[in-house]
């Protein structure tokens, strides 16, 4: 396909909440802006593309996904643009102590726009094998480094995410809460309790502190501190929340969806505000797979075709505060499109405990447009192991170490002095936070002392032991190495200065 921004998408149904438009229209983009919707005829120039019996929208938004962290993907393009995506949200990879990380590793880096929900955690999402419970992770609220990351990146932080888990109590909720109004951004609530998570009423809190506005994500989950009381009746807190005008978020992910659970909360009036995906690493082969196969098992739930779009388009556009640039075909935004159609057939969707539903239909992104820029579509580059799972090179020198030049070697001479004063134990069963900050420390002084750039001293780093590019926040990262493998690798890759040193 050209790559000029001058065009017209001729034949598609038209679906945009922003404007009420459901109907066979034409779509005019110029110079990477939509110039109109209706029978606008097509300007000198411009190239007609035929989208006959596709559904034509704004660029589909992922409210919820993992780019960053140890969650996160290699290519974080392959759970974004190349699945139709145009816009979506981080949900809680960073913290206000690794976003500057995330702000040099993905900033700028993704086709799609990308936007960050971080963490009360300060170090972020720490992994799945992490148990979640011990308060003391969540180590402090530093409001003067959120208030100074939001002057010196405005727009990044979209929304505070917090999780109502029963061994953490109410406390940090209504904390949560209070620093999302400092920020003045909305609260993004995990609930679902998962990973040997003990139930308690503590976590039904965050129903009663969210306001409108506010998003509430995994709602229709099967674990403790769910949605339904014993007779699969809705919670009167659950209903409450509703009312008040918060917003409900699929967030299907590896948990966090019962067919049981959504029929019977759909069956009461609780239908989702938003539909995302909750892509992470392992998922990404199954059940979540991409965003439009989440929103094919919306739409076998009972949504209309029309509600299933929008709540990938203008409703999470409305709840992230991005409506001025995204969700919306009106005349003058940036041209960001996905062009879709419906598929017949025989389908299974699974829930995310393995009960399965018998299907008709399924959404099939077949065109994406970026401010007018068209990009390719390939639902199975996600899928890719070499994309999701995240494996150290432990036989080997990866080749990204081998094209360091004098300067980072030189780094690293120095990080593997400072690290060889630097005790840790490798134990994937008791993460010691404490230390994975110590470890940021270290990285951070010895970056200062060789007035290295935040993102090339973190790439320096991953090369010795990566051959794909993922990205974890570097505390976590060194921590994650067996300390003598590390300071016997950063030699191979020094030569024998440092061993001298």
């Amino acid at each position: 396909m050209k790559t000029t921004s001058d065009f017209v998408l001729r034949g598609g149904r038209v679906l945009d909440a922003s404007q009420g438009l459901d109907g066979v229209m034409d779509v005019v983009v110029v110079d990477g802006r939509i110039a109109g919707v209706g029978q606008h005829g097509a300007p000198a120039g411009c190239e007609l593309i035929d989208v006959s019996g596709c559904i034509v929208s704004a660029g589909w938004i992922d409210n919820h996904v993992h780019t960053y962290g140890t969650l996160g993907f290699a290519d974080p393009d392959s759970i974004g643009i190349w699945q139709g995506v145009t816009s979506y949200v981080d949900a809680g990879g960073p913290g206000i102590a690794s976003m500057d990380e995330f702000v040099a590793l993905l900033g700028g880096q993704t086709v799609a726009d990308l936007y960050a929900g971080p963490y009360i955690r300060p170090m972020g999402i720490i992994g799945a094998q992490f148990t979640e419970g011990d308060i003391r992770s969540l180590t402090g609220f530093p409001i003067p480094e959120w208030l100074d990351f939001m002057d010196a990146h405005p727009g990044v932080i979209r929304y505070l995410k917090v999780a109502a888990l029963g061994s953490y109590g109410a406390g940090p909720l209504r904390m949560a809460k209070g620093l999302a109004e400092i920020i003045d951004v909305p609260l993004y609530g995990h609930i679902g309790e998962f990973q040997m998570q003990r139930e308690d009423p503590s976590a039904y809190e965050l129903f009663r502190i969210s306001q409108a506005g506010d998003m509430i994500a995994h709602p229709y989950h099967n674990s403790g501190g769910g949605i339904l009381d014993a007779d699969g009746r809705l919670l009167p807190v659950v209903a409450d929340a509703k009312a008040r005008g918060v917003l409900f978020d699929i967030a299907f992910g590896s948990y966090n969806f019962s067919w049981d659970v959504a029929e019977k909360a759909m069956a009461q009036g609780l239908p989702p505000d938003i539909i995302s995906s909750d892509l992470q690493q392992f998922n990404a082969i199954g059940p979540a797979y991409s965003l439009s196969h989440v929103m094919s098992v919306l739409l076998r739930l009972g949504l209309t075709l029309p509600q299933v779009v929008e709540a990938v388009t203008w409703a999470p556009a409305k709840a992230l505060r991005i409506d001025d640039r995204a969700g919306s075909l009106k005349t003058g935004m940036p041209a960001d499109i996905t062009v879709s159609r419906l598929e017949a057939g025989r389908f299974e969707f699974a829930d995310t405990s393995g009960v399965m539903r018998d299907a008709s239909e399924r959404f099939v992104p077949v065109r994406v447009f970026k401010r007018g820029r068209p990009h390719p579509i390939d639902l199975a580059r996600c899928q890719d192991e070499k994309n999701w799972l995240l494996q150290i090179a432990e036989d080997h020198v990866p080749a990204a170490a081998q094209a360091l030049d004098a300067r980072q070697k030189g780094f690293l001479r120095s990080l593997r002095r400072a690290l060889e004063r630097t005790h840790w134990v490798y134990d994937l069963d008791h993460l010691d936070l404490r230390k994975a900050h110590e470890l940021r420390a270290v990285f951070d002084g010895v970056r200062a002392q060789h007035d290295l750039p935040l993102r090339e001293a973190l790439l320096t780093v991953y090369a010795p032991f990566l051959d794909n590019p993922f990205t974890m926040q570097i505390g976590l990262f060194l921590l994650h190495l067996e300390r003598p493998f590390l300071l016997e690798r950063l030699d191979a890759v020094t030569g024998n200065e440092a061993v001298a040193a």
